[in-house]
């Protein structure tokens, strides 16, 4: 195994260590404030399965996200579900809408794929806004959060926020091992063949609009489930999960963070949620301030943090980079 490898073997245990000791390490103002950078990350991560691995930029994304959260809430209230089949429930509502819609928005790609899934966002928070009945339209829908009940143990109360936490963190994790293999399989090397030929795809035999379809439900079912948590977690949901803004703000997340890479949309999520945070507790023109940040990292940096992490790297440890990359040994 080489240093390169140690090097990250080490720093990922590092990283779990600390996540794993974090409850000991901050308050509960900031371990709140963590767990949605958590569950945002992983928001950002099914956008990236979907646009940085496939290129298909959505503008729809909010839609699972927000059935998502007014699946977990609604199982919790009316049906009394438990924590965790509440939760998957909601990774399997954002599946289901992703088959519905993905069978008509993958036939177009760039921006009529853009359009068409903008145009499904909108329409399904028109419904959400008027089903009142059901999602009670703009003034939502609350309920408690429920006990995590594991069988043969018991019941573990889930009001505690450490308790919360480490149950995020495990979803999270698993999600993400989860994508991380997902990248590696045939179909995840095909989403990838997708994004820089489709055509070629086409010719050499792969059925395109399958594929198209199965990584939009991949994609679909991690992002209502990162609904899910989010509506537990502040147990109450609105159509505020379903708009605009919420569909932007992944959109934003994974730019910011660099879609080029896996863990870029990751990164992007926590650095934007943690700003965004601390921009509001300072003025009221938080969002112009992202706005402009936003814009001189499209300028400056168009591969995102990821990108400037990856540039630094290369500065600090220059053999290595060239080791890398052979082809720069012969320019000059």
């Amino acid at each position: 195994m080489t240093s390169s490898a140690w090097l990250k073997r080490v720093l990922l245990l590092a990283g779990l260590a600390v996540l794993a000791f974090m409850p000991w390490l901050v308050g509960e103002y900031p371990l709140n404030l963590i767990i949605t950078m958590i569950i945002y990350s992983l928001f950002a991560l099914s956008y990236n399965v979907l646009f940085g691995q496939a290129g298909l930029l959505s503008f729809g994304h909010a839609a699972y996200f927000g059935v998502g959260a007014y699946t977990s809430v609604l199982l919790f209230k009316d049906l009394g579900y438990s924590l965790l089949p509440g939760i998957l429930g909601a990774g399997l509502a954002g599946g289901i809408l992703g088959i519905i819609l993905g069978l008509f928005v993958v036939r177009l790609g760039g921006t009529y794929f853009a359009l068409l899934t903008l145009a499904f966002n909108a329409l399904i928070y028109a419904g959400a806004e008027k089903w009142r009945g059901l999602t009670g339209g703009e003034d939502g829908v609350a309920a408690m959060r429920p006990d995590l009940h594991i069988p043969f143990v018991g019941d573990i109360g889930m009001f505690t926020t450490v308790h919360w936490y480490y149950f995020v963190l495990i979803v999270v994790l698993l999600s993400t091992w989860f994508c991380w293999h997902f990248t590696r399989t045939p179909l995840g090397r095909l989403n990838e063949c997708l994004r820089e030929n489709e055509d070629r795809a086409r010719f050499i035999g792969y059925n395109v609009y399958l594929s198209k379809v199965a990584v939009n439900v991949i994609s679909a079912f991690f992002a209502g489930l990162a609904g899910g948590m989010a509506g537990a977690f502040q147990e109450f949901v609105t159509v505020t999960f379903i708009n605009l803004d919420k569909a932007t703000d992944v959109l934003i997340m994974t730019f910011v963070g660099g879609s080029g890479t896996f863990w870029g949309p990751i990164l992007g999520a926590c650095f934007l949620t943690y700003l965004n945070q601390i921009l509001s507790d300072l003025t009221e023109h938080w969002t112009l301030i992202q706005g402009i940040i936003f814009v001189l990292l499209v300028m400056y940096a168009p591969q995102g943090l990821s990108g400037i992490l990856i540039s630094l790297k290369a500065r600090l440890f220059p053999a290595r980079s060239a080791a890398l990359n052979p082809a720069a040994k012969g320019e000059g």
